[in-house]
């Protein structure tokens, strides 16, 4: 037998109540029919080529992904649900003689994927036991399955589209990790929300790699997050100097957003008044191996396995050793801090992956000096790697 309007009305407050207890700071339900318009525009960006580097996201996927019930058969209610990540941490500024590098704020603490996984485990099993056996199925998404989380999110109306293709809520900004949960049940949907960005711009002529080719439209190419994180080869020369001390990531697009600065205000406030202390969010707070903002020379030390026993547990290992050095390279190219030369010299002498001794010679052209020079010459003539080579070539010539 259906439930009727009010029982579906009480079983959905219910969950969300429970979602909210679990740690989730926003709930809200949409239907799982399927997202048309998500999936065209998928399908838009990858044949313009906007998603290259992201090979696994075929046209083919986003079929999928816009339609939960291909997800799982059967579904009729999506939960979006929203965790609040930020934190007041300070970061260690970088200064001559002492380079830092920059992390996103959302990989300063635990792993987000492990934390809210295990509460969205929870809230399935609290929605089995709601149901009649055999009654309820569900599955789980947390950023890395097939779900297109954003335009759920728009749907439900848990937020709106910035943008910089940011989802904003309206008590958290876009300082928000989203995950979802797919069931069988039949829930009450919420409606999406009317609120935009209006005129405001602000997002799109602060990436520092233009890496807007309109509002709501990302050249996943260009951006940073993806350049640090994703891509796994060598970073296009152009776009090595516009990247900053950053190492992993990158938050400009929204630390700009005013609504963004509404929620950090509001973060201070909470702070101020105790209501953090009722719901504490420790697990995201900079873990003591990791920090807000890493002394970079120390990161071109790590061997494998430090790497990973340093990262374990930690957003970073998404890039790998060999990624996150690179990137470390290519900041400390951009410091131009003398100080990093015999490091770099080291690494450019002794480091096993080619792509990052490549990053290391870049470096070296960049800050300059007769010891970078004599160390760029030499792995110019002998480095067994063509690319290796080609990179010290370059950089002399640079200087």
């Amino acid at each position: 037998m259906a439930a009727s309007v009010s029982e579906r009305i009480t079983l959905t407050e219910r969950i969300k109540e429970r979602a909210l207890a679990l740690g989730f700071d926003l709930a809200r339900v949409t239907t799982a029919a399927p997202l048309p318009t998500a999936e065209r525009a998928l399908k838009d960006r990858i044949r313009a080529g906007l998603m290259d580097g992201l090979d696994w996201f075929t046209e083919a996927r986003a079929e999928v992904s816009c339609d939960p019930r291909a997800l799982l058969p059967g579904a009729r209610s999506v939960i979006a649900l929203a965790t609040f990540y930020l934190t007041d941490a300070p970061r260690d500024e970088t200064a001559p003689g002492d380079p830092h590098g920059q992390l996103s704020c959302y990989a300063w603490g635990e792993d987000y994927h492990e934390v809210i996984r295990k509460r969205l485990d929870a809230l399935a099993g609290f929605i089995r036991a709601l149901a009649p056996p055999g009654d309820e199925k569900s599955i789980v998404f947390v950023d890395t399955g097939r779900m297109v989380d954003r335009a759920i999110a728009a749907r439900s109306g848990l937020g709106w589209y910035g943008k910089n293709t940011n989802i904003l809520t309206k008590r958290w900004g876009s300082w928000v990790f989203l995950s979802e949960l797919v069931t069988s049940l039949d829930l009450e949907p919420d409606a999406p929300l009317g609120a935009s960005c209006g005129r405001c711009e602000i997002c799109l002529h602060a990436c520092p790699t233009n890496a807007f080719v309109a509002p709501y439209v990302l050249d996943n190419r260009r951006c940073i997050s993806y350049l640090t994180i994703e891509l796994r080869g060598s970073i296009p020369l152009e776009l090595r100097p516009l990247i900053g001390n950053r190492i992993f990531g990158c938050d400009v697009c929204q630390e700009v957003c005013p609504v963004n600065r509404v929620a950090e205000a509001r973060l201070r406030a909470h702070e101020d008044n105790g209501e953090m202390a009722a719901r504490p969010r420790l697990e995201f707070r900079p873990r003591e191996t990791v920090g807000s903002s890493p002394a970079l020379i120390p990161l071109l030390a790590l061997t494998e396995d430090e790497f990973r026993e340093r990262f374990r547990h930690s957003p970073v290992k998404r890039a790998k050793r060999r990624g996150l050095l690179r990137n470390v390279c290519v900041a400390l190219g951009n410091l131009r801090d003398p100080i990093a030369v015999p490091a770099l010299e080291r690494t450019l002498r002794e480091e096993p992956e080619a792509l990052v001794r490549g990053h290391a010679a870049w470096a070296m052209g960049q800050i300059g000096g007769a010891r970078a020079r004599a160390a760029l010459t030499d792995a110019a003539a002998h480095d067994t790697d063509a690319t290796v080579r080609q990179e010290a070539r370059a950089a002399l010539a640079e200087g």
